[in-house]
């Protein structure tokens, strides 16, 4: 089986979050594996994101890191694939 990933992508297991509404909401995820071009997020409601959103993780020091606009590709559900918007 071939990756046929534009880019590498690394296993994590962070806390994130999805930003949309100018910021009124936000729909918590668990990060699972990240690359430069997008991650994988597991959590409930990710039907309900609008087209695109902010995107950010939390940091070992309880901060968030800079967000990142996204948009979701696919999911089953319970997970899904975020692609980063540059």
């Amino acid at each position: 089986m071939s990756n046929e990933r534009s880019s590498v992508r690394a296993r994590r297991l962070r806390h994130g979050q999805c930003v949309f509404n100018d910021g009124a909401s936000t729909l918590d995820v668990t990060l699972r594996d990240l690359s430069a071009s997008g991650a994988r997020v597991v959590g409930d409601g990710l039907l309900h994101l609008p087209p695109t959103f902010d995107f950010r993780v939390r940091e070992g020091d309880g901060g968030y890191s800079i967000s990142r606009r996204a948009r979701l590709v696919w999911t089953d559900g319970s997970s899904g694939g975020l692609e980063f918007i540059t």
